[in-house]
């Protein structure tokens, strides 16, 4: 069953992303599925027997809640919406029902109660986002509801094809002709070298930044003439910045995106760009929704690898412009 997940914990912070929920299934056509998690009850004072009744209602109450949230749903989108009542600890118990029966995506809203009843702050999206494969969407409460029809998508990308692979989910939720690509790269402006390292500064290489600078820009000119050989609207921009975070941030809110694409693995060592840290900056910094992949190790675009490569794209480019 084709599916949007939606993990809710009874507060409006989290109910907050229902609308983009349901704006994103009936793009794709998809059923909703609302969540929420019945956590158990341990108390040395409480009998056994009256522990059991407060958590047989307290899942009494969870299920007319969810109810009453789904057929809110239904009655503003075209998708059939389902519920489940899940037991046992928070992130383990969505973990584990994700891992039995994957969804198309999961959405979820970055913030949640707050004290000790806390469900959806960043430690839990936190360790779904690292545990799960899936692709996410995550949104603060107050940012963008539904998306608009012709939303514009930013992608930041590092030259590597862990990078790369969140177009694929990109073009699974969003048909090519319904919607813009951004590609960013962003490049320190100079090497990154390690403080304190116990080694011989190399010899800086003459126009170094132009030469980086000069690569940044040819990757997202190949890339972006292998997206539009198959349909996409695409810009692309080359970033100079110590901070890719600030930097993809910045862009974003300067061209007036409506999403923002990121895988959460890249470059590694010093030189990373697109690791988990900067992942989360970007999530917990965002104005808009966030669709987040953690790939595997060996992952890559499928759609990028299907294309010809760019000498040709850039040959039929011509061709249909000296044709119009």
């Amino acid at each position: 069953m084709r599916r949007v997940l939606v993990p809710l914990d009874g507060s409006p912070f989290g109910e907050s992303v229902l609308s983009l929920a349901g704006d994103i299934a009936e793009r794709m056509g998809s059923n909703l599925e609302l969540v929420t998690v019945n956590p158990p009850d341990r108390h040395p004072d409480i009998p056994a027997a009256m522990i059991a009744e407060i958590a047989s209602a307290r899942g009494v109450g969870a299920r007319l809640y969810l109810d009453m949230q789904a057929q809110e749903l239904h009655r503003r989108f075209e998708a059939a919406v389902y519920t489940a009542v899940l037991d046992g600890l928070v992130s383990s118990a969505i973990a584990e029902h994700v891992r039995h029966d994957p969804p198309e995506l999961i959405v979820m809203s970055t913030h949640g109660r707050s004290g000790p009843s806390r469900l959806f702050l960043g430690s839990v999206a936190d360790r779904l986002l690292r545990e799960l494969h899936c692709p996410f969407v995550v949104a603060k409460p107050g940012s963008l509801g539904e998306l608009p029809a012709l939303p514009r998508i930013l992608v930041p990308l590092d030259g590597l094809s862990l990078a790369e692979s969140v177009l694929d989910a990109v073009a699974r939720f969003f048909p090519c002709d319904r919607a813009t690509l951004r590609l960013v790269r962003v490049v320190p402006p100079a090497e990154v070298l390690p403080v304190g390292a116990s080694m011989p500064l190399p010899h800086m290489v003459p126009d170094l930044m132009e030469a980086r600078l000069a690569g940044a820009t040819a990757y997202l000119e190949r890339t972006a003439a292998k997206l539009h050989g198959i349909g996409w609207h695409v810009e692309h921009e080359v970033i100079t910045d110590w901070h890719p975070s600030a930097a993809v941030l910045r862009s974003a809110a300067d061209h007036r995106c409506d999403l923002i694409a990121l895988a959460t693995r890249g470059l590694g060592g010093v030189e990373r760009i697109f690791l988990g840290s900067v992942a989360d900056k970007v999530i917990r910094g965002a104005a808009v929704p966030v669709l987040v992949v953690n790939p595997s190790g060996n992952a890559a675009s499928r759609l990028l690898m299907e294309q010809p490569e760019v000498e040709a794209v850039g040959e039929a480019l011509e061709a249909r412009a000296g044709s119009a």
